[in-house]
């Protein structure tokens, strides 16, 4: 990794990421971090709607590290493609909607929610938007085209959210997606814009 990376929108998110990841080893910081719907809601501790997607379980480190690894895989060539401040509002955004829409599916609960797993999402979707036949490995070994990647991903996240239960937030990696989809599509987050066109009767 260059200078070029590491003045990076997506260098501040990952280091910011560790570095929240290493403070919540203290429960109290967790606690205050993380998003645990009824205190949110219920308390008014509205922070954690955006405090939220950069905790991660402490008990596991696999889980920072395989969203960090697509956040440093795939979030460069979004950011490019829209920008640093667009690309960080849209990043925000996702996160945000995962949040909002884990809720409005499993209701306001007590289990607290984690992780930058809803933004990530919400990166791979436009990856498969933009740049539709580049070819990603699922599993690393399976080879397919990015809009099949993110079709099956949300498919995924639908059938694992609908049967799956356990302590992953399916449909806020799901509503990390459908956000994306609607910045990209509807707001035109990461639009070429194509240069204006002078004619050779509008020359002084």
């Amino acid at each position: 990794m260059g200078m070029r990376f590491w003045n990076s929108v997506t260098a501040m998110l990952l280091i910011a990421n560790v570095l929240v990841y290493l403070t919540t080893f203290v429960p109290a910081i967790f606690d205050l971090l993380a998003l645990t719907p009824n205190v949110a809601i219920g308390q008014g501790q509205y922070w954690q709607f955006f405090t939220y997607m950069y905790v991660h379980d402490t008990t596991d480190p696999m889980h920072i590290f395989l969203n960090m690894f697509s956040l440093v895989m795939f979030g460069p060539r979004i950011e490019e493609r829209m920008g640093k401040a667009k690309f960080f509002l849209f990043y925000t955004l996702c996160g945000l909607g995962a949040g909002l829409f884990h809720i409005l599916i499993e209701g306001v609960g007590s289990i607290p929610l984690v992780g930058a797993s809803g933004a990530i999402f919400g990166v791979l979707t436009a990856y498969g938007l933009f740049y539709p036949k580049d070819i990603i490995y699922f599993q690393l070994f399976i080879p397919m085209p990015a809009i099949v990647f993110i079709g099956f991903l949300a498919v995924m996240q639908l059938v694992l959210g609908i049967f799956g239960g356990g302590s992953i937030a399916f449909w806020g990696h799901l509503g990390g997606m459908l956000i994306g989809v609607i910045l990209i599509k509807i707001f035109k987050f990461g639009e070429r814009r194509r240069p204006k066109v002078t004619y050779f009767w509008e020359v002084e």
